[in-house]
């Protein structure tokens, strides 16, 4: 038996995704794959287009067998932290050959090569990324610069592609945990993550999302997804999606005027925090606020992220702790017997019915267990809020069968 897993947020599942999947079964000859994915959030610092339950059912009708969710502390977060919770998760099954993941550039060994640099940081190159962080570069700035004295100049250009990032944070984390598990990468084939426009029939999910902001959906957005995607696209949209970060601004602006102690949400920076204080009076949504803010030290990413954090209250004091529970989502039929290898194997609680997980988890797990319960709940409230309807609740959700 072959096992591959991705780690994936599916916003939304789309050509591009599935030819992952048929790349796999062709390659790899797996036969289970499993998908580590974000829950109503994603690791931008935005919320998911739509919900969870709706992604993660396309994803099984196309071609997966098992979902499972990387908890809201982690698939909220920079890249290096949501890599790492992603893949102790993997590892804790005991049970995954390969990890696979797409990248901007089909070059795993220099990737590996960025891994180790990145995780051992000798004493060289601390100092220079000390330093170019001190002349005013952001973090994935100074550190690009800083691989450069390490690596050749035109090599370090893989830093700038959002993909190759994610590998690399992939492969550090297979690293820093002696994990068996094998990497395998997959050139991708859309037009690239930050690309706005949809022009093939494979087209990023950013393209994809933007085109439906703007147009609804229509005849691109029907050629760009598969079919089970192409049905909850089409009958939900307007219904019940899409959520923007805006649809939590009241929220997340109430949060900023009455925080007393905002160094204690994860990603939190001082002079950012002067900033966001700053603008607020004169911002009319989150996403005009982070405008404001933005500036070559703090991305959208590292501004989306904070906000999101303090709403959902996400301290900074435990995000180094690993994972400590496998939720299911859910899995197909067919694939039941590993469903169970699952249950077997897993050194970490596996839950499957979330009314449950009081009785399964010791205290401390509840309590980061109840953070993505809060997510959820926060999610459904804008979703209520924007559309009228009301989004079934976790503990009440059975587990998704396909």
């Amino acid at each position: 038996m072959t096992t591959a897993a991705i780690i994936c947020e599916y916003n939304p599942f789309h050509n591009g995704h599935l030819y992952q999947v048929q790349k796999i079964k062709e390659e790899l000859h797996a036969d289970f794959i499993i998908g580590i994915m974000s829950g109503n959030f994603v690791q931008r610092g935005i919320p998911a287009f739509y919900d969870k339950f709706s992604r993660a059912k396309t994803a099984l009708e196309c071609g997966l067998d098992l979902i499972i969710e990387l908890p809201v502390r982690y698939a909220t977060s920079s890249a290096e932290y949501f890599a790492s919770g992603a893949v102790y998760l993997l590892d804790s099954l005991n049970f995954i050959d390969f990890l696979v993941f797409g990248t901007e550039d089909n070059n795993l060994a220099l990737l590996e090569q960025y891994a180790t640099l990145f995780l051992e940081e000798p004493e060289d190159f601390k100092i220079l990324l000390k330093n170019h962080l001190r002349s005013g570069l952001s973090y994935p700035a100074a550190r690009q610069v800083a691989a450069s004295n390490f690596l050749s100049s035109n090599d370090t250009k893989l830093l700038e592609k959002p993909n190759n990032i994610l590998a690399i944070e992939y492969l550090k984390a297979l690293k820093k945990y002696h994990s068996d598990i094998r990497p395998y990468g997959i050139l991708r084939r859309d037009s690239g993550y930050h690309h706005y426009q949809i022009d093939s029939t494979i087209s990023s999910a950013t393209s994809i999302r933007a085109h439906m902001q703007e147009n609804g959906f229509d005849s691109l957005v029907c050629h760009a997804v598969p079919p089970s995607t192409r049905t909850i696209l089409e009958t939900e949209y307007g219904k019940s999606f899409p959520v923007s970060l805006d649809d939590f601004s009241d929220m997340i602006f109430y949060r900023l005027m009455m925080e007393k102690e905002p160094e204690h949400y994860l990603d939190y920076h001082p002079e950012m925090m002067d900033r966001i204080l700053r603008y607020l009076p004169e911002s009319s949504s989150v996403e005009h606020l982070i405008a404001l803010v933005k500036s070559k030290n703090f991305t959208y990413g590292r501004i989306a992220r904070y906000l999101l954090h303090l709403l959902l209250n996400i301290n900074n004091v435990s995000i180094e702790a690993s994972p400590s529970y496998i939720k299911v989502l859910g899995f197909r039929k067919s694939s039941s017997f590993y469903f169970k290898e699952l249950r077997c194997h897993s050194s970490l609680p596996v839950i499957q019915k979330t009314s449950h997980y009081r009785s399964i988890l010791n205290a401390a797990d509840q309590l980061l267990f109840e953070e993505d319960l809060h997510a959820a709940s926060i999610y459904n409230y804008a979703v209520r809020k924007r559309y009228g309807i009301l989004l079934p609740d976790d503990e009440k959700r059975p587990l998704l069968i396909v």
